[in-house]
């Protein structure tokens, strides 16, 4: 396919028409705007070819669920922005907004309790590091910590911006001990009640 010169074709000068109308359009948006086939715009070249005629330039980026990923085209000879870094403070997600709307209906929850309110998989909350993201855009925060029976702390999440609880001090290996000690006293002590009681 032989590409025209800028401003030689019907598509090419509607494609600049549409630009001097409005700037910062996405080839879909070019596409749908100059009545120019999408796969003719990008694929075709005519983008490229008015890029390289210097009519046009990358003014900015769209941001997307993935990523800054489309580019956005404005008139005129001038350099083209670099593509911006995406960061934890950008992402968004249909699962994040599910979280969120489970915190702000049902109060303080752990990850797990945020997974089944939510219907999301815990796994997916974890691994995506779904509560951290939302930390960072200050949409939840840690009100407080869960202590296990066994394992390490759950962080409390609430929805909303607060200031993060902090994460208590973890038990020393002779509490762990002193803990295990009541705790097997407290059930000797409940199973001689009950075998008295079973002789009565």
């Amino acid at each position: 396919m032989k590409i025209p010169e800028p401003g030689s074709s019907p598509a090419m000068q509607r494609l600049l028409a549409a630009l001097t109308a409005k700037n910062g359009m996405s080839a879909s948006d070019l596409a749908r705007e100059a009545f120019v086939g999408l796969t003719t715009l990008a694929c075709g070249g005519y983008l490229k070819a008015l890029r390289d005629a210097r009519l046009v330039h990358v003014s900015g980026w769209r941001k997307t669920p993935k990523g800054f990923v489309t580019p956005l085209y404005s008139l005129g000879n001038k350099p083209d922005m670099r593509r911006p870094g995406f960061t934890d403070v950008d992402r968004d997600s249909a699962g994040m907004g599910r979280i969120v709307a489970a915190l702000e209906a049902r109060g303080a929850m752990t990850y797990r309790e945020v997974a089944e309110a939510s219907g999301l998989s815990a796994n997916t909350i974890k691994n995506a590091r779904y509560m951290d993201i939302l930390i960072a855009q200050k949409r939840v925060h840690i009100i407080g910590w869960r202590r296990n029976r066994a394992g390490p702390m759950t962080a409390l999440y609430l929805a909303g911006t607060g200031q993060a609880a902090p994460r208590p001090a973890a038990f020393s290996g002779a509490e762990k001990c002193r803990r295990a000690r009541s705790k097997a006293q407290a059930l000797s002590v409940g199973r001689s009640v009950a075998s008295q009681m079973a002789r009565l």
